[in-house]
């Protein structure tokens, strides 16, 4: 049961996996532009715009421009889920800018649901489209808010890949490819061919099974 003074705990961190912890300590910088201890008073004052609360947003939290507040709080989300699936990404070998380039886009609402999008800045893209009402976006404790963030995060790291097939390339000079068996997903083959002559590039299944694309090219 959730402590009424303090939300977010301690012990609730301590029970989290390495990832959920880097997750939530992510979200708290961006809303403080700053580090906290790890302490029921710091992750609940650090995090009180994510607690649960009978309006869009805690009493405490809606002061100014409410729309800005709204915003706030779902970029706190997925602004962070954005910035893990880079890091991610990079560590996978895609590059920003030449493999994706992450925008943020949020339509907030205090009346009706605020519409999320994740689009590509270069590409017509959108790796993410998620909207909810903004009273019922809020996270009863610490494993529910870094489930929000790391959820985002793979949805955002499985659509780059989606959308950037590697590819394999084979050299092949006496004879021809006709397969290449238990082709892993995600993976685009082109056999260079030195042998074939005046013949336009071609493509053959890599298995009969996989049905994955293998081109070749003639050289």
């Amino acid at each position: 049961m959730a402590n009424k003074e303090y939300p977010f705990t301690a012990n609730q961190f301590n029970a989290l996996t390495e990832e959920e912890r880097q997750a939530l300590l992510a979200v708290a910088e961006y809303l403080t532009s700053g580090t906290i201890d790890i302490s029921d008073e710091d992750l609940s004052e650090a995090l009180n715009l994510m607690k649960p609360a009978k309006g869009c947003v805690p009493n405490e939290e809606g002061d100014g421009d409410l729309l800005n507040t709204v915003r706030r709080k779902f970029a706190a989300v997925y602004q962070t889920a954005m910035e893990l699936a880079e890091a991610e990404l990079k560590q996978r070998g895609f590059e920003p800018r030449k493999h994706f380039n992450f925008s943020l886009v949020i339509e907030p609402s205090y009346t009706d649901s605020t519409r999320v999008a994740i689009v590509d800045y270069d590409r017509p893209i959108c790796y993410l489209h998620e909207w909810s009402k903004a009273w019922h976006f809020k996270f009863a404790n610490l494993a529910e808010l870094a489930g929000a963030v790391l959820s985002a995060k793979v949805v955002l790291v499985n659509k780059v890949v989606e959308f950037n097939p590697k590819e394999l390339f084979i050299v092949v000079e006496e004879g021809r490819v006709r397969q290449v068996p238990n082709l892993p997903p995600n993976l685009r083959v082109v056999v260079i061919d030195y042998d074939i002559e005046d013949v336009e590039e071609q493509e053959i299944k890599a298995s009969p099974l996989d049905g994955q694309p293998c081109h070749i090219t003639p050289f």
